[in-house]
């Protein structure tokens, strides 16, 4: 990847980050805080309808005071006079003003004296709900024993509903003496009730009986008793509607209601627009300042490192050493660019040195390879007539004189034999050095017959040897060297085997075998190199193998020593090349 495009990536990457964090970051603290002042506007809200029950209760235990603290009321309970009755308890008038829905009058005892209702939908006195009668019979531990005075307020769950109830002790108007009895004033809490207490609190109301209600989260249904005031929870319903729960005690201080105050979400839309506001914002500054950065980039950092990755690679395309980069500024990329160009001057000034250092080898190589060939061409051609000389001297000897003698000319011959082969090789080594062969068909058995005819002493066969490969006229010096070396260094009676096979990969392979002592095993890789023997014998060895490792090699093969007999390097040797095989073009 192009530092161009691993730039953008990483840029474009650390941007998205940046713009995903800054927008939780807001949203985090934006929602956190407003979703702090939505739960006390909502708390607040709650807390309004509370009040506003606690001062209808608060209104009614004042009115259940008036009414229980009153001689008539007191006199009634001794003569039970029909006439307050008739005066002041059945008119619905008096249910309407103290906005009622139910007077109870108890003996001390408990018992019910009157018990009268009033339906404000059919403007009649009814009768009294039997779940109230027995509600208040159920729990007579609430009524004043009448020996002092008590009030008792506060919300009662019954079957038709909640109702808020008070309870105070009668009393004659100078509020002493013995009390004779309990009045009791109820008040219906239905939908009407719920519907007035809406508009004067301006949220929506609900009142759920514990049993019925949902669980609300975070919210004990049924706190303890000794807990003063039942904790308030918010939760958002929609995105328009928030609402606060809270628990109500009725009169025994039990759970009675869950109240659910239903209020309007008005900052939430303002709020999620913001947000979104923001959103947009970060997106938008963060894909300028991508922009900006990209183009700074690009200008200041990347386009000069692409300008010197260029220049770099047309300097190491054409070789041009002199060529320069431009150094602008101060900053760390023309610094980079000045210290390339320092490293291209030293260089070119080695450069120039070592063509100059080149040139100056080159033309003492040409000298030497002159001085040897002159050295060489001298040498042997002073050494050959010297030693044919000698020689023709010793066949003079041989004819006249005696015996020893005649076995010391012989001697002499044989030397000089050996000498001129040496000349001959060394002759052969300039040869293939100076001028490689080429390659064209040869024979392997005519390369084979032409070496063979040199050693008319041994039957030498040849399996195999009917195919052509790519050599020259000297491929019968390979086979001479090696027959060279099996009568050298095998028995007298030693036998030579020299075998060819295909390969099938386009290359033959040529193995000559001998029965002789065998070549050691640490000797194997060095008897082909130049002067090197593999045996302590004073020989020319080495330096007819080395003539065969050049000509393979100069054919394009291979040469090493194996054994005859795998695994048994003391039951003769094998000298084994490959060379490529001739396919004549179709």
């Amino acid at each position: 990847m192009k530092i161009q495009v691993r730039t953008l990536l990483i840029l474009g990457i650390t941007i998205c980050i940046m713009i995903i964090a800054m927008t939780l970051i807001a949203q985090f603290f934006t929602l956190s805080s407003y979703q702090q002042i939505e739960q006390g506007v909502s708390a607040t809200d709650v807390n309004r309808v509370t009040d506003q029950l606690s001062f209808e209760t608060m209104q009614l235990s004042n009115s259940a005071r008036d009414w229980a603290i009153w001689d008539q009321p007191y006199q009634f309970m001794d003569d039970h006079n029909p006439s307050f009755i008739a005066s002041d308890i059945e008119p619905g008038a008096t249910y309407k003003n103290l906005q009622i829905n139910g007077i109870l009058l108890y003996d001390t005892g408990g018992n019910p004296v009157i018990t009268e209702w009033y339906d404000p939908q059919l403007g009649t006195v009814t009768r009294v709900p039997q779940s109230l009668i027995v509600y208040i019979d159920n729990n007579r531990a609430l009524l004043p024993d009448g020996k002092q005075q008590v009030e008792r307020s506060g919300l009662i769950t019954l079957p038709e509903g909640p109702m808020l109830v008070s309870m105070h002790t009668i009393l004659p108007s100078n509020d002493e003496g013995p009390g004779h009895g309990t009045l009791v004033m109820v008040r219906s809490y239905d939908e009407d009730q719920i519907a007035s207490l809406q508009i004067r609190s301006a949220v929506t109301v609900h009142l759920i009986p514990v049993e019925e209600a949902p669980p609300v989260p975070g919210l004990d249904l049924r706190p303890p008793e000794q807990t003063v005031t039942p904790a308030i929870v918010s939760c958002p319903q929609n995105a328009s509607i928030i609402s606060g729960y809270t628990v109500i005690r009725d009169i025994s201080g039990s759970p009675a209601l869950l109240l659910q105050v239903d209020s309007p979400r008005t900052m939430y839309p303002q709020i999620m627009a913001t947000l979104k506001f923001m959103v947009i914002s970060s997106i938008a500054i963060g894909i300028i300042s991508l922009l900006v950065i990209i183009l700074f980039l690009r200008r200041h950092i990347v386009m000069p490192l692409v300008e010197l990755n260029t220049s770099v690679k047309q300097i190491t395309e054409t070789h041009n050493l002199s060529r320069r980069l431009p150094v602008t500024g101060d900053d760390e990329i023309a610094s980079l660019n000045g210290s390339f160009n320092t490293l291209l001057q030293d260089l070119q000034e080695k450069e120039t040195a070592l063509a100059q250092r080149s040139g100056e080898l080159a033309e003492a190589h040409r000298k030497a390879t002159l001085y040897l060939d002159i050295y060489l061409d001298v040498l042997t051609y002073e050494i050959r007539n010297s030693t044919l000389a000698i020689r023709g001297f010793a066949d003079l000897i041989k004819e006249g004189a005696g015996d020893q003698e005649k076995i010391y000319a012989r001697r002499i011959t044989e030397i000089i034999i050996q000498d001129q082969e040496v000349i001959r090789n060394i002759e052969m080594i300039s040869k293939i050095f100076k001028h490689p062969p080429a390659k064209v068909p040869v024979t392997l058995h005519d390369a084979f017959k032409q070496a063979a005819d040199h050693f008319p002493a041994l039957t030498i066969p040849c399996e195999g040897c009917d195919i052509s490969v790519l050599a020259d006229e000297n491929l019968s010096l390979v086979f001479y060297n090696l027959f060279s070396n099996s009568v050298k260094f095998g028995k007298p009676d030693v036998r030579i085997t020299v075998s060819a096979r295909d390969n099938n990969d386009g290359t033959v392979e040529v193995s000559v075998t001998d029965n002789g002592p065998g070549i050691a095993d640490r000797s194997k890789p060095v008897i082909f190199e130049r002067f090197l023997k593999g045996t302590d014998k004073r020989s020319s060895y080495g330096l007819g193998l080395h003539i065969v490792k050049l000509l393979i090699e100069a054919y394009g093969g291979r040469v090493w020593a194996d054994n005859r007999v795998a695994g048994h390097p003391k039951e003769g040797a094998a000298i084994r090349f490959t060379l490529t095989k001739y396919i004549p073009p179709r």
